[in-house]
């Protein structure tokens, strides 16, 4: 699945505006001192330079996102998991930058990808279940099970769950095994930029 939109981060665009501006200053400056030629060189050459810089950047952010969900792709979600049924992992949810809502850096940086899957209630998952996704998928070595958050077993909780962590493709990945006692189970998988 590629992400086909074009869209420009907020930042990129913020910078491009200044330096408009900027560059528009300079060219009036030089227009009053009767540099017309000079004025219209910098004018024009300034302003294809912003929009090359602004293309390009959409151009990058289409291509970092698209990296990453041919590495979501990569996924073997286990039988009888279905995508979850929550609109915002419908299908997955990408957040990406645009010209007018930008992303967190903290909840959200550019790009992020948050999925998620539901499983019948009945089943038994142990964290073998977990490792046997991560190694179908081929992430082996790669996503690492963390036993300090990897309880599968009720005890006196109302959930339980397994966390495997790791970087995958230059994005920080986070998958997900929980339950909610009497609930679906619920794989959920996360990718950011790489700190």
């Amino acid at each position: 699945m590629d992400y086909s939109n074009f869209s420009v981060g907020f930042l990129d665009m913020l910078v491009a505006v200044l330096l408009g501006v900027i560059a528009g200053i300079i060219t009036l400056v030089l227009a009053r001192r009767k540099m017309r030629r000079l004025a219209l060189a910098v004018g024009l050459s300034s302003a294809l330079l912003i929009g090359a810089v602004l293309l390009a950047s959409g151009f990058i952010q289409t291509a970092k996102t698209n990296a990453m969900l041919h590495v979501a792709d990569e996924l073997a979600v286990p039988e009888r998991f279905e995508p979850g049924k929550d609109e915002n992992f419908r299908g997955g949810r990408v957040v990406r930058a645009t010209a007018f809502l930008p992303c967190g850096a903290v909840t959200a940086p550019c790009p992020s990808l948050h999925r998620q899957w539901s499983g019948p209630a009945l089943l038994e998952l142990t964290r073998a279940d977990l490792e046997e996704v991560i190694r179908r998928s081929g992430w082996q070595g790669r996503l690492v099970v963390d036993d300090r958050y990897c309880r599968l077993t009720y005890t006196n909780s109302s959930s339980v769950s397994c966390f495997a962590e790791g970087v995958l493709g230059g994005f920080d990945t986070t998958l997900r095994l929980s339950q909610t006692r009497g609930d679906s189970w619920w794989l959920g998988l996360s990718m950011r930029p790489e700190r």
